[in-house]
């Protein structure tokens, strides 16, 4: 007998979609199939999908921006991750000047221990290039972070490594077998057009995205991929944002090179249009939003599996954080929530329905969806086979998902530290009822029954060459 059993739902599987059972004991899934053998708990999910734990590879929990810290903690940003489908978040080492790279990853594990809803695994900001934090490269790839993050720009907060830092980063990390990720834009074009801007008086919202055009992405991906390519290490493209860094990407894998990218639901289905007129200046994040172009671009670049990776690089600030300055784009902080909103968005802009809901022609998108939500993240940062997908033998991280009901983004509605959404009075198809965490109820209909320290830390185990 299963310790729990869910009847009748629509599995979404890497190999297909599949109307069956999945059986779970001892917190993992011990069976998918039709009939299976009953359990000690038993839940209907005729009519609903039985979707993979969301692997959300970029959020910011409690992260200092300018002189404030984004809304959410741990422990706020992990229920809210819950409420949305998201089982595992992948949140970011934060580096003090002169502070070493292992010790800011362990200041960072302390921190989550206890309080997480949610399993956590880590990634590494090398924001402090020194010998010696190359040097520790090995050992912190052998503690369960498998993967590095520089940036081009923030030259101002101390966080933009030159490219003489980047290609000895790249080595260390190619080397020792781990993935290279990027913030990928021109910090200097930045700044240089930010105080063109600021001396002619030019600070509302609209310009935050003129002073960060996509030549400074696409330039920025073109140059840390030439470094990596040097050094022999795979490349992440966090948040691309813009057509034209897309195709750089493009060419670089026409030619062998390793590239990975990733992009984020507010690029998909946001445009620059959202910085005018009152109230623009919430929109601020880096990179900024674009063209509808760019977003359709994008968009077909999910779909044709040329971008792997749709995470939230979730970083809320409330709206006091964001009114400080609403008439100076410059010292706005930059980014915005979206853990708890990611699967209702992105099954709305990826899943085509049919006037009854889902038809045979959703499965493909279906499974696309968990490929680029689940699987891949959870792959590419070496938390698969355990995370990631609907598998015998993988952890029970699963949601229960209703495709009928329609209803509104509603912050208050919503379950994270921040007072509004980017996406308030959207219209959204379907409803999460119920999300368990290796085979334990964490919501169940609207309501949590998980508890802090539920969530474990998840290492990151290396995988060949990122892939």
């Amino acid at each position: 007998m299963f310790d729990l059993v869910i009847r009748s739902g629509r599995v979404v599987t890497p190999s297909g979609v599949v109307v069956g059972d999945v059986g779970v004991s001892g917190g993992r899934i011990a069976a998918i199939g039709q009939g299976i053998d009953p359990g000690e708990q038993e839940v209907d999910a005729t009519g609903r999908v039985i979707f993979p734990g969301i692997v959300d590879a970029h959020v910011h929990l409690g992260i200092p921006v300018l002189d404030m810290v984004s809304a959410d903690d741990i422990e706020s940003g992990t229920r809210a991750a819950a409420f949305g489908g998201v089982t595992t978040v992948i949140d970011f080492s934060v580096q003090e000047p002169g502070e070493g790279l292992l010790a800011s990853v362990e200041r960072r594990r302390s921190a989550i221990a206890g309080r997480a809803l949610v399993d956590v695994a880590l990634h590494a900001n090398l924001t402090d290039y020194s010998p010696a934090n190359l040097a520790e490269i090995p050992a912190l790839f052998a503690s369960g972070v498998s993967s590095v993050k520089i940036f081009t720009a923030y030259g101002a907060r101390g966080m933009q490594l030159a490219d003489p830092a980047i290609v000895r980063v790249a080595e260390a990390v190619g080397e020792a077998g781990g993935l290279l990720m990027v913030h990928a834009e021109n910090g200097d074009a930045i700044d240089f057009l930010v105080e063109r801007a600021r001396a002619r008086g030019e600070t509302a919202a609209p310009m935050h995205e003129k002073c960060r055009p996509d030549l400074v992405e696409a330039e920025a991906i073109q140059r840390v991929a030439t470094l990596a390519r040097l050094a022999g290490c795979p490349l992440y493209v966090v948040h691309l944002s813009s057509l034209r860094g897309l195709e750089v990407i493009r060419r670089a894998r026409a030619e062998g090179w390793r590239i990975h990218a990733e992009t984020c639901p507010q690029y998909l289905i946001l445009d620059r249009r959202r910085y005018e007129g009152e109230g623009g200046h919430r929109y601020i994040a880096s990179p900024p939003l674009r063209r509808t172009a760019d977003r359709q671009a994008l968009t077909a670049a999910v779909t044709g599996g040329e971008i792997e990776v749709v995470s939230t690089d979730h970083c809320p600030f409330r709206l006091a954080q964001k009114d400080v300055a609403p008439g100076d784009f410059s010292r706005t902080p930059g980014g915005l929530p979206g853990v708890e909103t990611l699967f209702s968005l992105m099954f709305g802009h990826l899943v085509p329905l049919g006037d009854g809901g889902l038809t045979p022609r959703s499965n493909a998108s279906l499974i696309l969806l968990a490929r680029v939500l689940a699987e891949n993240p959870a792959r590419l940062f070496g938390l698969a086979p355990t995370k990631g997908a609907l598998r015998e033998g993988a952890d029970a991280d699963f949601f229960i998902f209703d495709p009928n009901p329609i209803r509104f983004i509603r912050n208050v509605d919503l379950h994270g530290a921040a007072d509004w959404s980017p996406y308030e009075g959207m219209e959204v198809r379907g409803e999460i009822r119920a999300v368990y965490l290796r085979g334990q109820r964490l919501v169940d209909g609207g309501q949590l029954y998980g508890a802090p320290g539920c969530g474990r830390f998840m290492p990151g185990r290396l995988t060949p060459a990122g892939e």
